[in-house]
Parts: C-alpha cells; sequence; structure tokens
C-alpha cells in the first residue's frame, strides 16, 4: 500500500508517525463519561473526569503520577468516590477503548515494505496496559510490534501539541522530518507538528488511515 492524499507530497514521504486514539482505534468519550455517571459519585459531573481541568488527569498523562496516586486524588476531590471499588473506576475510565477495526491493523502492517512506521500517543499507564490487552485478545499479538517504535506521552513526560515532544521524537528516530508523515486527528498536534517541520495531515471529518493509502 502506498499513500495517495491529493495535492500532498507523498512521493517525499519514507516515514509515518501515527496518533493512536482516533486514528488507529476510535475513541468513545461518551462512554466514560455514561461509565462514571452511572457510579452515581456524589459532586462527580459528568465531563469532570475528563476536564482538563482537573490536574490530576493531566499528571496521569504526563505520568507524574502512579495510578494509585489517581486513585487518591479522586477520592480527596470526591470522598464519595471511596465507595466504589477501584475495578469500576477503572473499568469506567477506560470504557472510551473501541474494539479495534481489523482493516486498520492489515493496513497498518501491509505498509511496512513501503515506509518506516512510528507511534505518538498522548495516553496514559491505565489505558496502555487496556489497550495493549485488547489488542492481544484481538489478534494474539503486541501491540508494539505494528511499529518501529512507540512514543507514549506518560513515558516521556511530555504530551502533544508541546514543541519538545517533536523534537525528542525526532531525535530519537534521526529522521528527516521534511520526509515524515505525521497523522492526527487533532489541529493543534498537526499545527505544532508542523510549526517543527514535519509533513502533517489532520485526519477529520470522518476519515480514516484506510483512506489515506491505495494499494501498490
Amino acid at each position: 500500500m502506498k499513500l495517495n492524499i491529493p495535492n500532498f507530497p507523498v512521493s517525499e514521504i519514507e516515514n509515518i508517525i501515527f496518533d493512536f486514539g482516533g486514528v488507529i482505534m476510535d475513541i468513545n468519550i461518551g462512554r466514560t463519561i455514561a461509565a462514571f455517571s452511572s457510579l452515581r459519585i456524589e459532586g462527580l459531573d459528568s465531563d469532570d473526569i475528563i476536564s482538563a481541568h482537573k490536574k490530576f488527569l493531566l499528571d496521569l498523562e504526563l505520568g507524574l503520577i502512579t495510578p494509585s496516586q489517581f486513585i487518591d486524588a479522586i477520592h480527596t476531590d470526591y470522598p464519595a468516590a471511596k465507595n466504589v471499588s477501584e475495578k469500576q473506576i477503572w473499568d469506567a475510565w477506560n470504557a472510551l477503548l473501541q474494539p479495534y477495526l481489523p482493516e486498520r491493523i492489515a493496513l497498518l502492517e501491509s505498509i511496512k515494505k513501503n515506509y518506516r512506521t512510528y507511534l505518538l500517543s498522548n495516553t496514559n499507564f491505565p489505558h496502555r496496559v487496556k489497550f495493549k490487552a485488547m489488542y492481544r485478545e484481538q489478534f494474539g499479538e503486541n501491540f508494539d510490534d505494528l511499529f518501529i517504535k512507540c512514543f507514549y506521552s506518560d513515558e516521556m513526560q511530555l504530551r502533544k501539541p508541546d514543541h519538545e515532544i517533536y523534537r525528542q521524537v525526532m531525535a530519537d528516530i534521526r529522521l528527516n522530518p521534511k520526509n515524515t508523515l505525521f497523522i492526527d486527528d487533532n489541529e493543534l498536534n498537526i499545527t505544532e507538528a508542523r510549526n517543527f517541520g514535519l509533513q502533517a495531515y489532520h485526519l477529520a471529518g470522518g476519515e480514516r488511515i484506510t483512506d489515506l493509502f491505495i494499494p501498490d
């Protein structure tokens, strides 16, 4: 398979860096909101658990706190959460992760002969554990083996669209940004990637990565 993006310098591309959520795996935030709502934790508004104004959410994504400290922070902000089990909290937290679409995984496997592929994701340890387990359950293999290397925000203690995360990734893989395509569904992430010098494509409007490639 090869890239087929109109009005894009596809002939220059030798390397592709993929985002995860909304690109490889579909994410349904509404499911996590509904799951937490069903726990009936007093004081917890429907969107609190996904809102950027809660520092412990950002800290988990940056790997600055452990999952246990995350639970402690929820208990501190919402004492009623002590009445539900940690498993219930994590099940609700992970509810947004949707099953992998086999055609996307097949695409990622098929393009390896033409491109060096990498992953760059804003994520957190509990989500990583869950989506890797889901991949093994669906396909019987290790998710990270889909790519030459995976870069996760909680391991790097950096997150997109921070300029530094792009600098560190490119310093690690030692590839030319001009020959490297970054695919993400977040416009801010795309803008900063372009500012760094990467070729970048905003996956939007219901597009899927399978729409960007055609057979050799």
